[in-house]
Order: C-alpha cells, then structure tokens, then sequence
C-alpha cells in the first residue's frame, strides 16, 4: 500500500526555488534513504511529509501519522550521541506506521551504530532515513531520493547501486563532454583552414600576370565566397555540437609544511599517568600517550568513555598532560561556538585564512561553499552549512595541529569526501573523534582506544596513508619546472626523491 506520494513539490523561499519534488512514492516495508548536499532542502522535504511545513505547492498526499526525529535537538546535559538515542528510542517505542529519521547516526559510537543499523533494518513501517552515512545507508536503504540540481529524483535499490549508477552517469557526461569537445576543436580548425584558403584564393597565385588577376577577380571572389559560407555552416555546427555540461571537477589542493607555523621539538602532545574523571564518574585512569608532528591520530570508544573528556584536558593544560609550546591548535568541537549571524560567509573566512584568497576559495569549493555562498549572511546557512562553514574556518587557520572533535557530523559525501582528502594530505598534525569508520580507516595512521576506565594503543590500528614528505615534494617539483629557468639538477634531486617516497609505501 502507497503511504507517501508526493507530486511536483515545490518549495520556494524567500522567492527562489530550493527544490522541486518530481514524483516520489513509498510504501509500507520501504526503507528510503534521502541524500543531497547540506542545505539544498532535505530536512525541509521531511517537515513538509511530516505536515509541519504547509508553506509549499504541488501534491501531498500521506496515509498515515508520521513520527519525525530532527536532526538537532537540546541536549539537556547529556552527549550528542545520548541525546539523539534517547530521541531514537521514544520514537521506535511509538510503532509509528512512517517514521522519518534526520541523520540518526550522527554522534554514535560503534556499538551504537550496529545497534541503530539493527533496529532499522527490522522496522516494520515506512522508514526514510536523511542520512550521510555510508555504512547506514548501505545496510539499511532499499530505496533512495537524491536531490541534485533542485530536483528529487527517486531510484529503487539500495545505496551501493544508486552510487554505482552515480559514478557510470557522470563517467558518461565526461566522455560524451570530451567527445564534444574534440570534434569542435576539430570543427574549429576547419572552419580556420577555410578562411584562410579563402584569403590565398582571393590573393591569387604569385605566378598571375596582372591581366590573369584582373580577368579571374569574379571567379576567385565566387570561390572564396563559397570557401566562406562552408565556414559560417562549419562554426553553427561546432556551436550547436556542444549540448553537455562539463561534470563538475574539484581541483586538487596542495598545502605544504611552509604553509603553517614551524613545530619544534619531537612531541606535540605528551599524556604520562593521567586520571580523568568528569563529575563523580572515573573516565581513565594511568592513561599515557604521545603524538609526534606529522602523526593523524584516531581517538575511538563507546559514548561517554571520554574522548571529548580528554581532548578538553589537553586544551586546558590538565596536570599530567603537555602540549608543545610551538603547537598551534585549530579545535573544531561537537558543541560548536555560534557564528556571527548578521556576517557573511566570505567575512568570516576572510577574517581566519591564513591562505592566500585563491587557495581559501579553492577549499571553500571543495567542500561545496562556491562563489554563491560568499556574500550570503551565516544567519541564512542551514545547519549544515554552518557546520561546514566552522569546519572549514579551523582547516585553513595558522594552525599546525587540528583536533577535530565529530568533525564528520552533517557533512554531506562532497564534503565527506573533501575532508578526507585534505587531512590525508595535510602536512600538519591531526588528533581527531570520527565514528564513521570508512572515514576513520582512511585517515588515520594510528588509532587509540577508551574503553573501561583505560586508554590503550593496539599494534594494529587503522590502516590510513601514512604522513609522508610527498605533497611537500611535489609542490617543490610543480613550482620548480614553473619557473622562468629550468634548473635541470634540482628537478633531478626532486624526482629521485618523490620516486624514492613512492616506493616506501
């Protein structure tokens, strides 16, 4: 039985259009996994199911009560990850006929993620799920509505075949640009080879007498012309050729170790013997640990083992911990400071960079904050937006160490995948919390663990890319064969270096 059929839903705010809705249905048994980027309309999408949006046009049409879970709620003193299981929870308690959930994974540890998983893959209702967990979405989704461009478009299958079909599209796009492309290069020198044959024709061979020029004006004007017209219908082709896009590309970005402040000595954080507790509560007890400079440090245990417990203690100069004198923090933190509202998004980067304004934007656009988000007040992101907009404020600051706390949550897979990238290359120190375990394996070169009142460093943690010499080498080799002389030695000295970093892999 049909429970949600939604036609043409149109949502238009402050006079522009935030998306169109197409024709989605669901039924009882259907677990929908909603995607898009932050801030194009989801949880709008599901307030309006939910009939607590009425400001919309086009079809609604919903059989049954609806439960929904928001994203963001009050955490009345307890964690982020207690809070949302607490919600979670009442809501199952409920047996509700449609239940809508809006990223339910956010703050959960492990044990709780598999345990999430469980409980949805075994509802019985309509579930729809606005999530950006891969590992949630993969387990649990049958179905998925993607929102790209302003418009939902719905496809039957779970999320690995939606990202299958994902990637094939835009692997098509690309070609069938490329392919574009070249055959109106091709056009375009034909259309250059044309005029230029009607030049020589209008000129006349160097051989003519004067009477043979004059006599063969009109015949050679003709010619030429015809040579000409062939060229105007060869450049209305090569116009016309070009009906694809080009798919969007992030450029790559390139930090260095010159970028940011110089770290001296062999540790940036030293824990020797500490016991931690939070209230009456022990956390740890005898934990001891040290993070060298170029190290991208995972803490992971259950909710409430202390991790955010513990990076507050190394912040705050706790007795038995250090933190080296040269260390620059950039802390992101799952209860973020409010941003200035009444600023724009370009005002408040501008006022943190330590970047030069190519390369701040060129991150912003990585993370999916292009030229349109720029002169847009903080007070008129979604709460996504903001998220990445405090996130990305830490990554380009004079920073040499991040501690990133959550830094995971509400990201969009853009941005999810940007984050990734950036950390496994940044040439800095990281000591971050990450739940999503895809995310944790790609970052990390080293793992430590809370669990029972003990913090312990296992031999084999997660296997990330290892912090290495490489994009510093690179940009060395980049700049260097940019410059005006070419300074042969060196570009030696560098390849041999870069080949030798590749093969300690």
């Amino acid at each position: 039985m049909t429970q949600i059929t939604l036609n043409n839903i149109t949502k238009i705010i402050a006079g522009e259009t935030l998306f169109v809705g197409g024709h989605l249905t669901a039924q009882a048994g259907d677990r929908v996994g909603i995607i898009g980027a932050n801030g194009t309309g989801k949880s709008t999408l599901a307030h309006i199911i939910a009939g607590t949006d009425t400001d919309f046009s086009g079809q609604r049409t919903v059989t049954d009560d609806v439960v929904l879970v928001p994203q963001i709620a009050p955490t009345a003193g307890r964690s982020g990850g207690q809070s949302m299981l607490d919600r979670i929870r009442q809501a199952l308690a409920q047996r509700p006929a449609i239940l809508i959930l809006d990223e339910p994974s956010a703050n959960l540890d492990d044990e709780h993620q598999r345990w999430l998983s469980q409980q949805l893959q075994h509802f019985n209702g309509l579930l729809l799920i606005i999530s950006h967990d891969r590992e949630l979405l993969t387990a649990v989704a049958t179905q998925i509505w993607s929102l790209e461009d302003r418009a939902y478009t719905q496809y039957n299958g779970g999320f690995a075949k939606f990202e299958t079909y994902r990637d094939q599209r835009r692997e098509n796009e690309m070609s069938q640009y490329q392919n574009e492309q070249s055959e109106r290069r091709k056009l375009k020198l034909a259309v250059q080879a044309r005029h230029e044959k009607a030049d020589r024709i209008r000129k006349g061979s160097r051989g003519m007498s004067e009477g043979e020029r004059a006599n063969s004006r009109s015949v050679r004007e003709q010619n030429a012309g015809k040579m000409e017209r062939g060229a105007r219908a060869l450049r209305d082709r090569a116009e016309r050729q070009t009906t694809t896009n080009k798919p969007h590309e992030t450029a790559a970005l390139k930090l260095v170790a010159t970028d940011l402040p110089p770290v001296t000595g062999k540790r940036l954080i030293a824990v020797e013997d500490l016991h931690l507790t939070r209230g009456k509560h022990d956390l740890l007890a005898h934990a001891r640990f040290s993070i060298t400079p170029g190290e991208r440090v995972a803490l992971a245990g259950p909710n409430g083992s202390g991790k955010s417990t513990l990076i507050e203690a190394i912040l705050a100069h706790a007795p038995q911990t250090r933190l080296a004198p040269s260390a620059r923090v950039g802390y992101f933190h799952q209860d973020m400071t409010e941003l200035p509202g009444d600023q724009t998004v370009w005002q408040v980067m501008a006022a943190v960079t330590a970047l030069d304004g190519n390369r701040t934007r060129q991150v912003m656009g990585a993370f999916g904050l292009t030229a349109v988000f720029y002169d847009r007040l903080v007070g008129d992101l979604s709460g996504g937006e903001q998220v990445k907009l405090q996130l990305l404020a830490i990554l380009v600051s004079a920073s040499n160490l991040l501690i990133l706390d959550e830094p995971t949550n509400y990201l969009d897979l853009p941005a999810l995948r940007a984050l990734e990238d950036y950390l496994v290359g940044y040439p800095g120190t990281v000591l971050f919390v990450a739940h999503d375990q895809e995310f944790q394996q790609k970052v990390a070169t080293r793992t430590l663990v809370l669990a029972d009142h003990h913090l312990t460093d296992p031999a084999q943690t997660a296997q990330g890319v290892p912090a290495t010499d490489l994009p510093r080498l690179q940009f060395e080799y980049d700049q260097a064969m940019m410059a005006p002389e070419l300074d042969t030695q060196r570009l030696k000295e560098l390849r041999d270096q870069i080949a030798a970093v590749k093969a300690a892999k």
